[in-house]
């Protein structure tokens, strides 16, 4: 494993790239003062690798994740304001107004996400990727990063994260985090 700083990667025209969740969130949710240090860092880097135009690959389980997390967030931002004693996730929050409003907010996102011009959609290849590799990381970090690590790995991709996790296992992958 290689981590190296957004700041100090020397792009090379052979190279690929995945954002985890985390970058995106960074890059494209409104999270306003959140982490403006890392935010500029990873925006600066997507910015050089949309002008060399190498490419960037994001899976639907990418997608699901960020729209799941920034979901979550409004859903725990509503819960106070609901009135509802225990409001439930699925049962109040679910169809209402400020669901929808997320919804419409995170859809928004993921057309810019897509509107990037090197962005490339793949499939997260589960049939071949190593399972006992997944779960024997699964037991350091979770399912998904552990996934992630081991689609990077297979493709060759240069994994692009703001997660200090990936650093308990020890994949065959160039990380580049502002994490270090």
């Amino acid at each position: 494993m290689v981590i190296v700083n957004p700041e100090d990667y020397n792009l090379v025209y052979t190279d690929q790239f995945f954002f985890d969740t985390n970058v995106w969130i960074l890059l494209f949710a409104t999270i306003a003062d959140y982490q403006t240090k890392d935010q500029k860092m990873y925006s600066k880097f997507l910015e050089n690798l949309i002008r060399k135009d190498l490419p960037i690959f994001i899976t639907s389980n990418i997608l699901s994740e960020f729209s799941n997390v920034l979901l979550r967030r409004d859903f725990n931002q509503w819960k106070p304001k609901s009135g509802l004693i225990e409001p439930k996730f699925k049962e109040n929050f679910v169809g209402s107004s400020e669901y929808v409003n997320s919804v419409h907010s995170i859809n928004s996102y993921i057309k810019n996400i897509f509107s990037i011009p090197n962005i490339i959609k793949i499939s997260d290849d589960f049939s071949a990727l190593n399972l006992d590799n997944i779960l024997k990381n699964f037991l350091l970090i979770d399912y998904n990063d552990s996934c992630i690590a081991e689609l990077c790995e297979i493709k060759n991709l240069k994994l692009v994260t703001n997660d200090n996790d990936f650093k308990r296992i020890n994949p065959k992958i160039t990380i580049i985090t502002s994490q270090i």
